[in-house]
């Protein structure tokens, strides 16, 4: 004993029942604004989660790159140690007047 489960299936008679209740509640003026209403939802909603897919491409990227520390050239870091250097030696060379 084998039981097939049928989904519904809409033939033609069905659609043009959907079609009449629709125009019913609508109306005929109102139908292409239907239309119009209910194509820019889906283009917009296609154009959203293709927004958000490269949204989460980036973010993921940025994230990358927070983890791993940009290495400096090696001329940089001799740079950053001179002038680290210099800024100890005018310290040290600015007097200060006593206090009375």
């Amino acid at each position: 004993m084998t039981q097939s489960i049928q989904l519904a299936t809409f033939g033609v008679w069905e659609l043009l029942i959907i079609l009449l209740i629709v125009v019913l509640i609508f109306g005929v003026n109102k139908l292409p604004m239907l239309g119009d209403s209910m194509g820019k939802f889906i283009r917009n909603f296609k154009s959203g989660i293709k927004g958000d897919a490269k949204q989460v491409e980036s973010e993921a990227r940025r994230m990358e790159e927070a983890k791993a520390p940009e290495q400096l050239p090696a001329a940089s870091v001799q740079e950053t140690e001179a002038e680290k250097v210099e800024t100890e030696a005018e310290k040290v060379e600015t007097p200060t007047e006593p206090r009375i």
